[in-house]
């Protein structure tokens, strides 16, 4: 294969996370998630450290971005979580309160905030960790190291109320990557 060259390369964008250590957040003097320990359904297993959120519970963390996400582009934004028990049928929902600012702007509502959502229990998920996506924030991150300041909130299901907690573990933010980083400190 003499002057061939094969490349994986597919596109200049590609997507990546800014991911929030839950267990770092910032949480209020009162309606706190509630630290307990969790074996994530292995018998006989070491029991973890998770943050469970009953209705009502909220919690304040930030997200600054990366100089590679492209600017002006939605940050999708979901939480990973797990339950303690099977329910099948029962419902519990999450809000996701948003602020933002470029450097050297002021810090506004993205439209659309706050963003909510709602997920049925299949009876399944008990030690199994999950997916819920919770906002696709609209594109404003107008410069290099954008802040965004969230306040994660569980909030009351439209009906048929899952009665345990739900344990976050962890919050995500999948974004459009268009570059290694910036050509400047603070310019794209």
């Amino acid at each position: 294969m003499d002057g061939v060259v094969v490349s994986n390369f597919r596109s200049s964008r590609a997507y990546d996370d800014m991911q929030v250590q839950i267990s770092l957040a910032k949480v209020p003097a009162s309606s706190a998630p509630t630290w307990t320990t969790f074996n994530f359904g292995i018998g006989g297993g070491t029991a973890f450290a998770v943050l469970g959120f009953g209705v009502g519970d909220y919690l304040d963390f930030y997200i600054q971005t990366s100089h590679s996400m492209e600017i002006n582009s939605i940050l999708d934004n979901h939480i990973h979580w797990t339950v303690p028990t099977n329910n099948t049928g029962k419902k519990f929902k999450f809000k996701l309160d948003v602020i933002a600012a470029g450097v050297d702007e002021a810090f506004a509502v993205p439209t659309g905030s706050p963003f909510s959502a709602e997920h049925t229990l299949d009876g399944t998920e008990s030690g199994k960790h999950k997916l819920l996506e919770l906002a696709e924030i609209p594109g404003v991150n107008s410069t290099v190291s954008s802040i965004y300041v969230c306040r994660l909130t569980r909030i009351a299901a439209s009906s048929n109320e899952y009665g345990g907690s739900v344990y976050v573990l962890f919050d995500d933010s999948h974004y459009i990557k268009d570059s290694v980083g910036s050509i400047t400190e603070y310019t794209k």
